[in-house]
């Protein structure tokens, strides 16, 4: 479905705009005139449709009740708002991390495609200062991934795996092996796959599919802010810094990181919310 939907999207971003995002020439040209607009059209359908769309319409073929499949009517608790922070801030050692031990072992490149589109994306769309760009990628590039991807890796996939393997654990593992490879970033892989472990239990834990969006939104939307105004700051400068001091620094603050999260696993899954991943919400 997110092939069929990116494809539509590709077409439609080449109607409207004059300009093909994805073709077999290679990447897009992000020099040309109207290719910002044409790569915005085609990844808002490949969210909406392929993940927002395609979640919607798998939960309806399991669940009369999309409402309670997802679990958007279970309580919030204002706790909820500072786990996110905490997981947050928590999780930038671990991922940091994770992308030195990604960095040190070699990342996956397709002929190195990825990695030239994502720089021109980078470049493109996030190296502005423009209040309302800035905006338009928050909404574009930070909330709608944020509750498409969600939705569909932590609403279906963890669901649908947990039923097939009877483990939530390898449910969580599965869905965010999965999210990670989606994202075709294999010079990030061992990141995004923390990540998508991280958003996993966060859904268990608090029984509520917002929590682990509104993280994926803090995630996406920090980073479009970085890029935007803290560029040339001191802190672009420390994250990216691959000197010897930060890898230990952060070599340091990741294992501690995972203790934590080690930690909250054991004391804070209430396993009493297992069950919503059973199938006992199904046909209701």
């Amino acid at each position: 479905m997110l092939i069929m939907f990116g494809s539509f999207g590709n077409e439609f971003a080449e109607w409207i705009t004059g300009i093909r995002p994805f073709s077999e020439d290679g990447p897009i040209d992000f020099s040309v005139p109207g290719s910002n607009a044409a790569y915005r059209i085609a990844s808002v359908f490949a969210n909406v449709g392929g993940f927002l769309f395609g979640a919607l319409l798998l939960a309806r073929f399991s669940a009369n009740n999309l409402s309670a499949y997802f679990n958007f009517k279970t309580p919030l608790k204002w706790k909820y708002t500072w786990v996110v922070l905490i997981c947050f801030v928590a999780a930038i050692p671990v991922v940091q991390l994770l992308s030195v031990i990604n960095e040190l072992i070699g990342g996956v490149n397709l002929e190195g495609i990825q990695d030239e589109t994502s720089q021109q994306i980078k470049t493109a769309l996030l190296n502005t200062t423009d209040f309302s760009v800035v905006l338009l990628n928050l909404f574009t590039m930070a909330l709608l991934p944020a509750i498409g991807e969600e939705l569909f890796f932590r609403g279906v996939v963890l669901r649908v795996s947990y039923q097939g393997t009877k483990n939530l654990h390898l449910g969580v593992l599965f869905s965010a092996i999965l999210f990670a490879v989606i994202h075709f970033e294999f010079d990030h892989i061992l990141a995004i796959t923390f990540m998508g472990i991280l958003l996993g239990y966060l859904y268990v834990y608090t029984g509520s599919i917002l929590v682990p969006i509104a993280l994926h939104f803090l995630n996406n939307g920090v980073f479009i802010v970085l890029e935007a105004y803290g560029r040339d700051s001191g802190v672009a400068h420390f994250f990216n810094d691959s000197a010897f001091g930060n890898i230990v620094l952060w070599t340091t603050l990741g294992l501690l990181s995972l203790a934590f999260f080690i930690f909250f696993l054991k004391r804070s899954i209430n396993k009493e919310r297992w069950p919503m991943m059973t199938g006992s919400l199904l046909r209701d």
